[in-house]
């Protein structure tokens, strides 16, 4: 057997995903970021975002993570007097609300249990009884990976926001490209994404749109205490089709392939249908071998990124570590208050036929080689997997 370092694994995690086929080449180039060449695959590769966000405002494309961008939507657009409405519904809320009161003292939590997401209802009764006439900013997130569930109504909750004077900021990291979204038709005010999820590109790059003039006010209001994340900084040199500071060259090359791919290739609506097909693929075949999603309220449960209750008698360490040492197969523990009771799988970029079958082959394994149970209809879920309608 190979060492494992010689193959890589199945990503089946919330990201980073498996790349798409175009993204791979890019590694080895060498190409100056003041270069003809690069102003030119820079605006291809705005132009391509802006339309992965439906959004005709800036696009300010980072060298960082997706909490990096996280740090500079903060650092740009929220000031130390503001009133900042948080909502928490996962880890990624709770961070985000704490990055936030580095920047200002009063940032309002509605937290809501795992497994839901807040309603407009909600929304509304928690800001009236906070005693709140009016807020400067609120912050959420759409697609929460952990513990797997979508904002569906988030439309509603920015029309509210825009009614209490403030700009919504949408963090929308693990959902980009995988699940119907549009900066436009939502009247969002600042998204945050990056290119390691649905959009099935390397890591290390992440994206702010600024697209209503209210955003874009507060932004030249506001004085960055960031050299690096200074979104004035960065504009300047968007209209020149270059950045401000060396970027991730190859991977900015990388990510324009993937993005030529996804929108000129497939298509942008047929690679969002793929994602829900495989979702829904996916949960059917798991129930088929009796393992129970976390999420029950499916209105709200991820398209991107799906949670099962692990099996019962059987250790989540050494379950997930079977998956990976027989099968090559990455899938991902619960974090903070879920961690040890849910697996997260991560249904993000190119994930095919083959590799779903191969999942459920390993979970099946995995559960009767530390039980000796078998794990439901392991024949009917296989048929399922072979009779799905998908791209590949």
């Amino acid at each position: 057997m190979l060492p494992a370092e010689f193959e890589d694994p199945l990503l089946l995690v919330p990201g980073p995903s498996q790349l798409a086929p175009p993204a791979r080449r890019h590694v080895g180039r060498h190409v100056g970021h003041r270069s003809e060449m690069f102003r030119r695959v820079f605006r291809e590769t705005t132009e391509l975002l802006k339309r992965v966000f439906d959004t005709s405002g800036d696009v300010h494309i980072l060298t960082a993570s997706g909490t990096g961008a996280v740090d500079a939507a903060i650092l740009n657009f929220i000031k130390p007097s503001d009133k900042v409405l948080a909502l928490v519904f996962g880890t990624f809320g709770r961070r985000f609300a704490e990055q936030a009161s580095r920047a200002c003292s009063k940032v309002y939590r509605l937290v809501v249990p795992l497994g839901t997401t807040p309603s407009p209802a909600q929304v509304r009764t928690f800001v009236e009884s906070e005693g709140l006439k009016e807020i400067d900013v609120a912050i959420m997130v759409f697609n929460e990976t952990n513990p797997g569930v979508t904002l569906r109504e988030l439309p509603d909750i920015v029309r509210y926001v825009h009614d209490l004077g403030g700009i919504a900021v949408v963090d929308n990291v693990s959902g980009l490209g995988g699940d119907y979204f549009s900066c436009d038709k939502w009247d969002i005010d600042v998204a945050i994404s990056s290119s390691q999820k649905c959009l099935a590109s390397p890591p290390g790059l992440s994206f702010i749109t600024v697209r209503t003039p209210e955003a874009e006010r507060r932004l030249s209001s506001n004085t960055c205490v960031s050299t690096y994340f200074d979104l004035k900084l960065t504009k300047k040199f968007l209209e020149k089709n270059e950045t401000p500071f060396t970027p991730a060259v190859n991977l900015l090359f990388a990510l324009r392939d993937s993005l030529d791919f996804i929108v000129n290739n497939v298509g942008l609506d047929r690679w969002i249908r793929w994602h829900r097909d495989r979702a829904r693929l996916i949960l059917d075949v798991l129930e088929k071998l009796k393992l129970r999603p976390f999420v029950e309220n499916s209105d709200v449960r991820s398209v991107t990124v799906l949670s099962f209750l692990y099996p019962e008698s059987v250790s989540p360490a050494e379950f997930r570590s079977l998956v990976y040492r027989l099968y090559n197969i990455e899938i991902a523990d619960g974090m903070d208050d879920l961690r040890g009771r849910i697996f997260r799988i991560g249904n993000m970029g190119w994930v095919t036929r083959r590799d779903i079958l191969a999942l459920v082959a390993a979970l099946a394994s995995a559960v009767r080689v530390l039980t000796g149970d078998r794990l439901g209809s392991l024949d009917e879920a296989l048929e399922l997997v072979a009779k799905a309608n998908l791209l590949v």
